[in-house]
């Protein structure tokens, strides 16, 4: 059933890509508020929800928003700041995901057991009622009104779409989509069961800390040494390059993942594992990378519903291969079958070479 519901809430961030488009026609804070609005909903009817049709429909709705929130807000930092200053902010930008993971992992525990699941819903809404404020009180780019003023009528969702796929962008467009997929599945398919895992060695190691507040520990640390990780790639990628960082953070999932689940879980050894998900948290920060790097193949017009189509295809894909996973795990056993999925990185690896580097600025209107 968890799996289920997870990839009917992926499915939804896939969908998303239709706000990314409308942002490029309507402006970035308009789709914001659109898709902060369709998050509050579905996330406050999931804690209102009375039997699984309800809870499903509810989670797609909260991914449907909730998946937009990625790359409206890296192409709206990406515009916001001058070019000097842009590589920092969105390596902030990144980091606030997993510090709201930390603050989650840390709140979570007290609230399920007094007061039950539906509470964890609606302190949910709380972040989405501070991002509407801000919404209402924020500017829309330069660029984005540039862009506006300069096309006019012609700037619209089919321009986008057009641009996205013309053949200057059809290249990058595809193969960036492409590798999107293997971090998707991997980092999700691998991570997802981070929890099981734990659960699991707490039975076999009879931990004298509860099993939820051993998850909590386990997800914090994931979200930790990513946090920190997405304020350093924005210096690694104007040092080495886009492709080269992402490829360091890609091979480092596709060895930790083995250690992790291959080696400590299936050893038993609960503190080795532990310490092991460090290498999960640094590897997790590639998606940092596609937050510098998608705002940079793509002019305004067309550059939130680029940065969408690369983020969401891979979406989907991991929606339907997170069955196949969670399928592995009943034949071969959660350990093996999650070691596996460090596969996925190394196609990411395989298909690196082949997308071109960016120039290390936002890409020329044209």
């Amino acid at each position: 059933m968890g799996l289920t519901f997870f990839a009917i809430f992926l499915a939804g961030w896939g969908t998303s890509f239709l706000i990314g488009l409308l942002a490029d026609r309507i402006g970035r804070l308009k789709a914001l508020g659109i898709s902060i609005a369709l998050y509050a909903i579905g996330t406050l009817a999931s804690g209102l929800a009375q039997n699984v049709p309800e809870f499903a429909a509810a989670r797609f709705v909260a991914g449907l928003g909730l998946g937009a929130e990625w790359f409206i807000g890296g192409t709206g930092v990406a515009e916001a700041f001058p070019e000097s200053e842009r590589p920092k902010w969105i390596g902030r930008f990144h980091s606030a995901w997993y510090a709201g993971f930390i603050l989650a992992a840390a709140i979570v525990p007290f609230i399920v057991g007094p007061i039950g699941w539906r509470a964890v819903f609606f302190i949910g809404i709380i972040p989405a009622v501070l991002l509407l404020y801000i919404r209402l009180k924020a500017q829309e780019p330069e660029r984005w009104l540039n862009a506006k003023r300069r096309l006019g009528s012609q700037l619209n969702m089919r321009m986008s779409l057009k641009t996205i796929l013309d053949r200057d962008h059809r290249r990058d467009t595809l193969i960036l989509a492409v590798i999107m997929v293997p971090v998707i599945t991997g980092l999700y398919g691998g991570t997802l069961f981070v929890p099981t895992a734990l659960t699991a060695l707490h039975e076999s190691t009879h931990a004298a800390i509860k099993t939820p507040y051993l998850v909590a520990i386990g997800g914090s640390i994931v979200a930790a040494f990513t946090l920190v990780t997405c304020l350093l790639v924005p210096s690694l990628a104007q040092r080495f390059g886009r492709k080269r960082t992402l490829g360091a953070l890609l091979a480092l999932m596709a060895i930790g993942l083995p250690l992790v689940f291959l080696f400590a879980f299936k050893a038993g050894n609960l503190g080795l594992f532990l310490a092991l998900l460090v290498l999960l948290g640094i590897g997790g920060a590639d998606f940092a990378i596609f937050s510098l790097w998608l705002p940079e193949v793509y002019p305004t017009h067309a550059r939130a519903g680029g940065f969408a189509f690369v983020t969401t295809i891979g979406r989907f894909a991991g929606a339907g291969l997170t069955f196949a996973i969670g399928a592995l795990n009943d034949a071969v056993g959660l350990g093996t079958s999650l070691s596996l999925t460090a596969i996925f990185f190394v196609i990411g690896l395989v298909l690196l070479p082949f997308a071109r580097d960016s120039s290390g600025k936002l890409a020329p209107e044209g």
